[in-house]
């Protein structure tokens, strides 16, 4: 059961700068591998983390591609 005492911790940005989306695409499969690497099956992963992470990324690539027409 969850602890409802401790509410989830919240992250708000301190400051942002805008990146191209290839940019953001490469940001975006560099920390995909990354957290693939640390997340083995044997520890009962979260596969749907990784999911989303994929789905985010195909999606900033089909606006690169759209971006470069």
């Amino acid at each position: 059961m969850d602890d409802i005492a401790r509410p989830p911790v919240r992250l708000q940005a301190a400051s942002s700068l805008p990146i191209s989306s290839k940019q953001a695409l490469s940001r975006v499969n560099k920390f995909l591998d990354d957290f693939q690497a640390r997340s083995t099956p044997s520890k009962g992963s979260d596969t749907s983390i990784t999911a989303q992470l994929q789905k985010l990324s195909k999606a900033i690539e089909q606006e690169c591609i759209r971006q470069s027409k």
